[in-house]
């Protein structure tokens, strides 16, 4: 590293002639007291900041060895900090003499013979409690490259490289953080077979940019940087007339209608804004919206996912049926070299101050409870191997779920067609029903959009989708407004609409996110606290009804997103009744009952209309029969007896239990055994 220790010594050449200088005019002073002054130079490292340009982690090659580099990517893996030597004392075995040796970049070597002309000795113990042996504070960090949107590359794997800090450098950066690394590219020995020539590359970091805890740590952990023209192309899309109806039709052009599930992803891209609940201890208050899309097969949620993921600045896709609960939190690994334990970074870390879009999240199976804490607290707790660390996860949970069956059955309630518990399904701000409803007009205009699509001639997006007859008689809590957000998102017949590129939309999502923050005005939360007690008024008190506080933060979220997408300061009343809307049409899909009107029970007790009488009857069977026998614990063979002589028929036992178990009515106190909980 040449050109850092040339840095070094000019910058200790400047300090060391300066305080001569003010030594001399304070001796010429008089006032040293005649005595010849003491320069004491403190330890110097020079860092280098703002290197350019920026490499690629891809370009990484043989032809950069040697050479100062500048790279920015993701920390995915940390290590423990450990001692490394940098000069090491040896003492002589034949004359005692004390030799120091420096050794380069960490390799053990030893002098070759004693410098006394009488002993020449080429025996040396290492005398590591030596004053002259010095070390230094060593960690090793993992990077990898930042992947997004026009940068990925189906079927290659993310590069990674690995990071050597040393002395103030180390502890600069944990898993998740977005580091900007300033270093020259150095080589080690192969792990692998000793006689082979293979070398791997690392980086000895000189300087290390955290955007953790800055102002502008959400586009610096992207990545994105604005150049004039773009700043202009900004401009232009904030003078749109209607700027809403513009980036939902330029989300996912090639899936036909959804207009609202559009506006709610949209809206979920430029999020809230993070506030604190109290200065002084700092607790911060969640901004960022949480989205349910669930629907039947074939209807485009992996597309407006992945559409999503691509729009976001810092996005991070995965499905659910390959992901492990290791590779959404954090995994705990052992260093093959060392044997400590080093912090591997999964998907909700790495989608820090961004979005992670989660598919087919029904096959999560038990592992959708490792994001119980993710989605509300924002941190990834973890507690393994006498290790205890706290992660940030601040990210904006949005998944794409197919119900049990294939088919949506709108008998049951979405936890049971998700076979999910509510404890998880209450996280989400916003939950969308995509039903495949036979309409003869809404197929002929979906097909006829669809060969326009595949023959390059673009498609009509803005269609609405017909949602089948159960809106027919609706709740007077959901009647739609004079001009429903669902008739203005439409486009008008002949119109065409010119869709936003994601790359371009990409800046204008990146530039909101980063210098509009914006608050509610006083009709807006007038708007939001009207429709939250409205909701609270339509249920019963007895009943303990999910309409709690989550769901009047949930319209605070999604309402400085909306007026974060025209880039106000200041949310409006509209802003406000936008989001009303859009609340209202899931809540119409959520609490439906199925003759238009709202159920709320339906989500309290977990259970559609189907097994509400059947679990109300089997409850008051095991009361009973308790009350008779004074016994509290049914194995599942006695409870399967017990609804047979009642002739309760459903179609999985087991999960009636599990519905039971998750209502508080039976405890499960092991392996298919279960406690009665009320007399």
């Amino acid at each position: 590293m040449c050109v850092c220790v040339c840095v070094c010594v000019c910058v200790c050449q400047v300090l060391t002639m300066d305080l001569e200088r003010h030594a001399a005019e304070l001796q010429g002073e008089g006032l040293s007291g005649g005595a010849t002054p003491i320069i004491n130079i403190p330890h110097i490292s020079a860092r280098l900041y703002n290197y350019e340009p920026l490499t690629a982690l891809r370009t990484l090659r043989a032809s950069v060895f040697g050479r100062l580099v500048c790279v920015r990517g993701t920390v995915v893996r940390v290590s423990n900090i450990r001692p490394l030597c940098t000069r090491l004392a040896f003492t002589c075995s034949g004359c005692s003499h004390t030799h120091t040796l420096t050794l380069p970049h960490g390799k053990f070597t030893t002098p070759t013979k004693c410098v006394q002309p009488q002993c020449r000795s080429r025996s040396f113990i290492p005398n590591r409690s030596s004053p002259l042996t010095l070390t230094v504070d060593w960690q090793n960090i993992k990077v990898q490259e930042l992947i997004g949107g026009e940068q990925r590359e189906a079927g290659r794997i993310p590069r990674t490289v690995e990071c050597h800090l040393t002395s103030d450098l180390c502890d600069s950066a944990v898993p998740g953080d977005t580091v900007t690394i300033t270093g020259t590219v150095r080589v080690s020995g192969s792990r692998g077979k000793k006689d082979k020539c293979m070398f791997l590359l690392y980086i000895e970091a000189n300087s290390v940019s955290n955007s953790k805890g800055s102002c502008r740590s959400v586009i610096v952990s992207s990545g994105i940087e604005f150049s004039l023209k773009e700043l202009y192309a900004i401009q232009e899309i904030h003078s749109q007339p209607d700027l809403l109806k513009l980036i939902v039709h330029s989300l996912c052009p090639a899936i036909y209608g959804h207009l609202l599930v559009k506006a709610g992803l949209s809206l979920a891209l430029f999020g809230g804004s993070q506030k604190h609940a109290d200065d002084k201890n700092r607790i911060p208050i969640r901004g960022d919206p949480h989205i349910l899309v669930v629907g039947d097969p074939g209807l485009g949620k992996s597309q407006m996912l992945q559409a999503v993921c691509n729009v976001a600045p810092r996005g991070i896709y995965v499905c659910g049926n390959t992901t492990s609960t290791s590779g959404l939190t954090v995994t705990l690994s052992r260093d093959a070299g060392s044997g400590d334990y080093a912090l591997e970074a999964g998907a909700l870390v790495l989608g820090d101050q961004g979005l992670c879009c989660i598919d087919e999240f029904d096959k999560l199976g038990h592992q959708q409870q490792a994001l119980l804490e993710a989605m509300e607290q924002q941190t990834i707790s973890l507690a393994k191997a006498g290790l205890v660390c706290s992660l940030p996860a601040r990210t904006s949970v949005i998944a794409a779920a197919n119900p049990a069956g294939g088919h949506y059955n709108r008998a049951k309630t979405v936890s049971e067609n998700l076979k999910m518990g509510s404890a998880l399904l209450s996280r989400f701000d916003v939950v969308f029903l995509l039903l495949d409803v036979p309409d003869e007009s809404h197929d002929r205009r979906l097909s006829e959009h669809v060969m326009a699509v595949r023959s390059g001639k673009g498609g009509a997006s803005g269609a609405v989708v017909t949602r089948g007859d159960y809106h027919q008689s609706q709740s007077s809590l959901l009647e739609p407004s004079d001009t429903p957000l669902s008739d203005r998102l439409q486009a008008c017949p002949g119109e065409c609409v010119d869709p936003i590129p994601h790359s371009l939309l990409r800046k204008y999502v990146g530039y909101a996110r980063r210098y509009v923050h914006p608050s509610l005005s006083t009709a807006a939360a007038q708007t939001l606290q009207d429709f939250y007690l409205s909701l609270r008024s339509h249920t019963h008190p007895v009943d303990s009804t999910p309409i709690t506080t989550r769901q009047l933060e949930s319209l605070i979220r999604l309402t400085e997103a909306r007026a974060k997408l025209e880039l106000r300061e200041t949310a409006t009343k509209s802003d406000a009744e936008d989001v009303v809307e859009i609340m209202k049409h899931s809540l119409a899909d959520t609490f439906s009952d199925g003759s238009g009107g709202l159920d709320f029970e339906r989500s309290v007790l977990g259970v559609g209309m189907s097994q509400r009488s059947a679990a109300k009857r089997f409850i008051t069977a095991l009361n009973t029969h308790a009350q008779r026998t004074h016994t509290m614990l049914y194995d599942l063979t006695q409870l399967r007896s017990l609804a047979k002589d009642l002739n309760i028929q459903v179609a999985d036992f087991e999960g009636f239990i599990s519905s039971l178990n998750e209502q508080g009515y039976l405890l499960k106190k092991g392996h298919r055994q279960y406690q009665l909980q009320t007399i």
